[in-house]
């Protein structure tokens, strides 16, 4: 009997323009399925943008189309609300483009690299393909974000128009788990690659450095470690504090970055510092010991399982999914959201203790090489993949 044809021919959709962190493992997922032989396009939201020019590097061919999602920002005002709907309308004159474009590729599988947009679905639709969803977020719990057509409604469509749904965490899975069809549902980690690991030379430092990173929102917590700090600063000064990331381009996001200067100027000079967004992670944490994710809601946390590859400890919020990857006590600690008091006293135990983070930052690399590495998640989408278009031997 002859094997089946294990080569797909698979369209990305790339919800993004920025290089957050969906799309940081996205283009993680298209460098491993390139050179493992398949053949892969990407539809991005912008010629001109972080992803395309990703992609050209890359020489992963990309089709650049506008389209509108089926969520949108809660606070916006009703006018920008309207004008958001408007340009959904039009998506169907988008998707028509690019299956003049595609059609002729015979697509295998469409993977849709989020749940805020259902273009990939309605393409899978007229390419008759397969269609895979990505769940990447809360939407609402994490991003206030609102779905134009109502929660359920969203749902009963988007279970009409995947034959899988992959979540990236079990606390997401069940954050959705009275919307989505159960037996189209499972649970894949992200991986992270091993480039982010670190031999680390654990040295008794000074001064500990804390790393808090990621785009600069009010959900992710940075003030609330500004406000710790300062606490602890009172009868402790052998610490800093570390900002990595930028505003977006949301006038909250400029707003809160501002408040966040104001907050350091008068009462943490000297203590705290604002680095901007930051292109080389992985040598920023050779010189920091302890990251913090502080996030109000993380759907998996990236940051965290990075941070663990490079034999950081972690002081995490216990919210979202970060009681999945830290083990509090063991290879990290987590604090209560939102408590500033909290996450003051587990700062006061690496500052104490300093053979903490060496015992805690081994321990959680090894965990992150062994559960989290980026071949396991890629192996098991690929399964996935040769499962439902049936091309498996």
């Amino acid at each position: 009997m002859q094997e089946k044809s294990k080569s797909l021919k698979i369209l990305y959709i790339a919800h993004e323009r920025k290089l957050g962190g969906a799309t940081l493992s996205l283009l993680s997922l298209l460098d491993e399925m390139k050179k493992r032989g398949h053949e892969i396009y990407v539809v991005v939201p912008s010629a001109k943008s972080p992803i395309a020019y990703e992609l050209k590097k890359r020489k992963i061919p990309f089709i650049a189309v506008f389209f509108g999602w089926i969520q949108m920002p809660e606070y916006w005002n009703p006018a920008m609300k309207w004008c958001f709907r408007i340009l959904y309308l039009l998506e169907t004159v988008q998707i028509f483009y690019v299956y003049q474009r595609i059609k002729e590729r015979q697509i295998d599988i469409i993977h849709s690299n989020s749940s805020v947009t259902d273009f990939g679905a309605r393409l899978s639709k007229k390419l008759a393909c397969k269609h895979i969803w990505h769940i990447r977020e809360f939407g609402d719990a994490d991003y206030s974000l609102e779905y134009l057509k109502g929660k359920r409604k969203t749902w009963n469509y988007m279970n009409t128009h995947a034959d899988r749904f992959l979540f990236i965490s079990k606390c997401l899975y069940e954050y959705f788990h009275e919307f989505s069809d159960t037996e189209k549902s499972e649970v894949v980690y992200n991986g992270i690659s091993e480039k982010y690991y670190i031999q680390r030379n654990y040295v008794d430092k000074k001064k500990i450095i804390f790393l808090i990173s990621g785009n600069l929102t009010r959900k992710k917590g940075q003030m609330l470690v500004l406000q710790a700090a300062k606490e602890l600063k009172k009868n402790n000064t052998d610490f800093e504090i570390w900002i990595a990331g930028a505003a977006s381009s949301m006038s909250d996001s400029k707003l809160y970055e501002k408040e966040l200067k104001e907050y350091i100027d008068k009462y943490l000079t000297g203590t705290a510092v604002m680095l901007g967004r930051v292109s080389d992670m992985r040598a920023l944490r050779q010189k920091t010991d302890v990251e913090i994710v502080a996030s109000d809601m993380e759907a998996f946390g990236r940051v965290t399982v990075e941070a663990m590859m490079s034999g950081m400890p972690v002081i995490a919020s216990d919210s979202g999914a970060n009681s999945e990857l830290i083990e509090d006590g063991k290879d990290g600690f987590l604090f209560t959201c939102g408590s500033s008091k909290s996450l003051q006293d587990k700062m006061k135990c690496f500052i104490i203790e300093r053979r903490l983070i060496e015992h805690m930052g081994m321990e959680a690399q090894r965990k992150a090489v062994q559960e989290f590495r980026l071949k396991n998640n890629i192996d098991k989408i690929e399964r996935l993949y040769l499962s439902v278009t049936e091309k498996g031997i």
